[in-house]
């Protein structure tokens, strides 16, 4: 195996769950039946970015957007239909935000995008870390910062983020 190919392969599995809750997010419940396809639609843009030559600065944000884009661009092109449930209708995934009932799921991102803009920084990438299904102790890591000090800014920044989202509701 090339070293090219073990430094592809350890950072895949390093960033894994990072990718798998992009891929996740974005195939939701509608499109479970095209996550392995899309994973490997995300190695092949990977591995053919690094060929090219890029040099990764930012591993977590790059990956992060490699895989919401390449998902996103393989979900529009394979899978634009939305599934039904036995009964006929769409399925679509539980609300998880405080006032967003009635939103599709686009206009829900985007609220929790705008939402998390209006956040300080640090709380800002905790939460979206913590969204993005890592637990306290590996945004410490991913961030530098002490575990307790992970867990406030997760806290209170998924606190304020209820906050804001119900005011953005009234």
């Amino acid at each position: 195996m090339s070293a090219d190919a073990r430094d592809f392969e350890s950072l895949l599995q390093r960033y894994a769950r990072l990718m798998a809750s992009a891929v996740r997010k974005v195939c939701g419940r509608e499109h479970r039946d095209l996550v392995p396809d899309v994973e490997q639609e995300i190695y092949l843009a990977l591995w053919k970015r690094l060929q090219d030559g890029k040099e990764i600065r930012h591993p977590v944000s790059y990956l992060y957007k490699v895989a919401l884009t390449t998902a996103l661009a393989f979900v529009r092109r394979r899978g634009g239909e939305a599934t039904t449930n036995d009964g006929g209708e769409l399925e679509r995934p539980p609300t998880p935000l405080p006032g967003a009932d009635g939103l599709l799921p686009a206009e829900r991102r985007l609220l929790l995008e705008q939402v998390l803009r209006e956040l300080p920084r640090e709380q800002a990438r905790a939460v979206r870390a913590y969204l993005a299904g890592f637990n306290h102790q590996e945004v410490a890591a991913l961030y530098g910062w002490s575990e307790p000090v992970a867990r406030h800014r997760i806290y209170r920044g998924l606190e304020s983020l209820r906050g804001k989202l119900v005011e953005t509701s009234r």
